[in-house]
């Protein structure tokens, strides 16, 4: 491909010798964030440059991720490897401003970049975080979690990119590149087993096929074992059995991939690459577990707070506000307001061990979720005098089948479910070119995304609920419904329509002036129908009419905005060794509809449809380079004003989003250090305050609140030492991670706060010096922190909270050979 160093920009042509990011393992605390970091431990282990730069395409022309004025984060495939990432969501513990955010107990997890998260789960939904494979746009929230294998680099770009990206970017992106093939034969093969009886293999083949053609094919397989151990004695605490063949334990995983490319070089200036890939995943019901917590209901009967039932001694169902008094739900069936036991459940069931490996739950298959993806995509490259024509065509399939245990117990309550089709198309054209004073790129888009989504909640035989719903409700003492399920089926299309241009004006050989507009046609069609169907199969998602329908509230609704998004930054490069830059960017994200599960709260026709969110981002940063390129630092501090931000909100046992205003203003620091030949130190830290305003947490109260799963400080640091030994060189690493409180519900009350955590991993590795051979062992979590990671209140519904919890101590022994 043609790369553009304009004429103009001498400066910065000489800031791209300085090339980047510490340690080719320098992410190692993936401070790579607006750097690019040369291997200083891991160059002497390979014969690679201390001065090696990570390239990136954040504005979809090749630079040194020292020359662009954007915070982001970048990793090679080496620092990847050295760091032990192995899925795409890891790489959140060493990326300042980035969480975790997701649903199905982190079986789906997504990016949170400075607090910029909607951690709605229904496949309608689209992520403010776009996430990109090898150029090409994943439409499914569940996609973003993968396996990395045969990785070039990942890129973090934090802030707004919606002008060179589209309509759903206003968090950031995250943008993983696979290795191309190679005209030269080469490959390797990688063996890694651990805890759990985890077994990982990858490998990788390339090389030419004909004279004009290079091929590479990559395959991944990861297996672990069940990590819950699930003690279900086959009844609950007061009798009732579950789902017949359930109470197996839970959390593994099983997983196939595998990715073939074509290289076409029809001559030198044309080339045309040819991707496809398959993916197949098999897991447990989602590994939550159930934790018992007690609304707090006002006078109205409005749920305003919910505590942790094991933090107090009351045996309230639910407590009535500022008195001790006891309220009843109806879910058990009876009318007496009291639970069994203190800090159980409204059935009497607790937790066996807290936050240990132990559950008791009846509906616990090791089998129970399914996600397969399949894509084709072609990226045709002409380079010519005028610039370079790129045009990227992209087609996606994503199906999954998703059953979890609502009560996280021994009782068959109820059970959430879920079966998703997402075809995904898009096509990109655009110019990237030149001129003696600028770098421009200019384009057009188009995407189409069809989903088919059914979810709902399912109420299987001996469900309390078939008994407590009629009685309470409806005052039929005595009455037992037949088993149900509520589900909603929801179809909705997608087209896109965009163009897009961004200049680059060198204002002199310090000065540069970015500036970058998009516009978005979108139009959408939605249909939605709620309805009750007989329960036949509790691990089957009941679409049979001929079973028992009952129709609700159908609703259809299509819309077309247009929506714009834009850029203007100036930046200042006063020497080879300094950047800085301040820039104002309008990002939005696109609006679309709820498809809510019926819990028994519905929505308006009115309140399904919501409107797309408004970014206005402010940013000034700099990036600087010390002791002859020993030393990095890189900082930033930025500003967002929301209109009408899609907060996501959860309760009873379903949840919906809304449009609220928002700000959010933060800072992140990065220090990258060589004091030392073989020693490299990296620290980063960022800090956030977000503020989303007047949500209704309740019918008719609102209030400011703190955005889910957004902690207000997170700090990480790396040390790595190398040394020669044993025709290599030996490394010993450590890397430590911290994270203060964060909540997993947007309504803030007092048991949706997760504690703060730390956790401290560890690697001793040794490398071939002609970088063939490749091995390691590590401990990953070393003091085995089992801190929450996702959670969902239910305790309006059940009496309970579903929480899951960090990964335990990991232990792992890798070998790798290339060729």
């Amino acid at each position: 491909m043609n790369q553009y160093a304009p004429k103009a920009q001498s400066v910065a042509t000489k800031r791209s010798s300085h090339k980047a990011c510490l340690f080719g393992g320098a992410a190692l605390l993936g401070l790579c964030a607006g750097l690019a970091v040369p291997n200083v431990a891991l160059a002497q282990q390979s014969g690679a440059s201390v001065t090696d730069q990570i390239v990136v395409t954040a504005q979809k022309r090749d630079q040194s991720i020292q020359d662009v004025g954007i915070a982001i984060s970048a990793y090679s495939g080496e620092q990847l490897e050295k760091l032990g990432v192995e899925t795409s969501i890891e790489i959140i513990n060493f990326t300042p401003g980035v969480s975790m955010a997701g649903d199905i107990g982190g079986q789906r997890a997504l990016f949170n970049i400075r607090g910029v998260v909607q951690n709605d789960f229904a496949d309608l939904a689209e992520a403010p975080v776009a996430v990109y494979v090898d150029d090409g746009y994943l439409a499914s929230t569940q996609a973003q979690t993968f396996g990395l294998y045969d990785i070039d680099r990942v890129e973090v770009l934090k802030g707004p990119q919606g002008t060179l990206f589209g309509r759903n970017a206003t968090g950031g992106l995250v943008h993983s590149l696979t290795k191309r093939p190679t005209q030269e034969f080469e490959g390797y093969g990688k063996l890694s087993g651990g805890s759990y009886n985890h077994v990982r293999a990858e490998g990788a083949v390339s090389g030419p096929l004909a004279e004009k053609v290079a091929g590479r094919i990559s395959v991944l397989y990861n297996n672990f074992g069940e990590i819950l151990d699930n003690v279900h004695p086959g009844t609950d605490a007061q009798g009732r059995t579950g789902t017949p063949g359930g109470g197996q334990d839970g959390y593994n995983d099983d997983t196939f991939a595998i990715r073939g490319q074509l290289l076409f070089d029809f001559n030198d200036n044309v080339n045309l690459l040819v991707i496809g890939n398959y993916a197949d995943t098999t897991k447990s019901e989602g590994p939550y577990q159930g934790i018992g917590s007690i609304p707090v209901l006002d006078a109205q009967g409005r749920h305003i707070n919910t505590l942790r039932a094991q933090d107090t001694t009351s045996n309230c169902e639910a407590i009535a506000a500022g008195t001790n008094n006891c309220i009843n739900l109806f879910a058990d069936g009876d009318t007496d307001g009291i639970r069994p036991l203190v800090g159980g459940d409204l059935f009497g069931n607790v937790d066996p061990d807290g936050h240990g490996n132990k559950v008791d739950k009846d509906f616990a298959f090791d089998d129970e979720n399914k996600i397969r993806s399949r894509g084709l995509a072609g990226k045709l490259t002409w380079d010519a005098d005028w610039g370079t024509l790129t045009s990227i065509t992209d087609y996606k399939h994503f199906y999954r089948s998703i059953t979890l245990d609502s009560d996280q117990s021994a009782t068959p309550l109820a059970l959430f479910q879920s079966d998703g089709e997402i075809d995904q198309f898009s096509q990109e054209i655009r110019l990237n070119g030149k001129t003696e004073n600028s770098d421009w790129v200019a384009g057009v888009y188009y995407l189409s995304v069809d989903t088919d989504m059914t979810q709902g909640l399912s109420y299987p035989t001996n469900s309390p609920f078939l008994v407590g719903f009629p009685q309470i409700v409806f005052g039929l003492v005595g009455v037992v419904f037949d088993p149900f399920e509520d589900n909603t089926t929801a179809k909705l299309r997608t087209d896109s329509y965009s163009a897009f241009g961004q200049f680059d004006f060198h204002l002199s050989d310090n000065w540069t002036l970015v500036t970058g507009l998009r516009g978005i046609i979108e139009e959408k069609k939605y249909n939605q129908t709620i309805g009750e169907f007989a329960n036949t199969d509790d691990r089957l998602v009941e679409t049979n009419v001929s079973t028992g329908f009952v129709p609700r509230a159908p609703f259809a609704d299509n819309t077309s905005d247009f929506l714009w998004s834009g850029k203007a930054q100036l930046e200042y490069a006063p020497d080879a060794n300094h950047l800085y830059y301040f820039g104002v960017n309008r990002g939005v994200k696109a609006g679309s509809f709820n498809g809510k599960l019926f819990d028994g709260v519905t929505l308006t026709d009115a309140q399904i449809p919501y409107k797309e969110e408004v970014l206005y981002s402010y940013e000034a940063g700099f990036k600087s380079t010390f002791g002859g390129g020993a030393t990095r630092l890189n900082g930033s501090v930025f500003y967002y004003d929301y209109n009408d931000y899609q907060a996501f909100t959860w309760s009873s046992n379903s949840g919906f989003v809304t449009n609220n205003d928002a700000t959010y203003k933060g800072a992140e620091l990065e220090l990258l250090t060589s004091p030392a030949d073989g020693l490299d130190i990296i620290a980063n830290v960022a800090y956030i305050d977000a503020t989303v305003k007047d949500l209704e947490f309740a019918p008719g109260l609102t209030k400011d609140v703190t955005p889910s799963f957004t902690p207000e400080f997170k700090t990480a640091g790396t040390v790595r030492y190398s040394w020669p030994a044993f025709n290599g060189h030996l490394a010993a690493q450590t890397t430590a991670s911290y994270q203060s409180s964060v909540f997993h519900n947007m309504r803030n009350f007092t048991a949706h706060r997760f504690g703060g955590w730390a956790e401290v991993n560890a690697q001793l590795s040794w490398e071939s010096d002609d970088g063939n051979w490749l091995a390691s062992v590590s401990v990953d979590n070393i003091f085995d922190s089992r801190h929450g990671v996702i959670g969902f209140d239910v305790s309006s519904f059940g009496g309970y909270t579903q929480e899951s919890y960090a990964r335990p101590r990991w232990t792992s022994v890798s070998i790798k050979r290339s060729f």
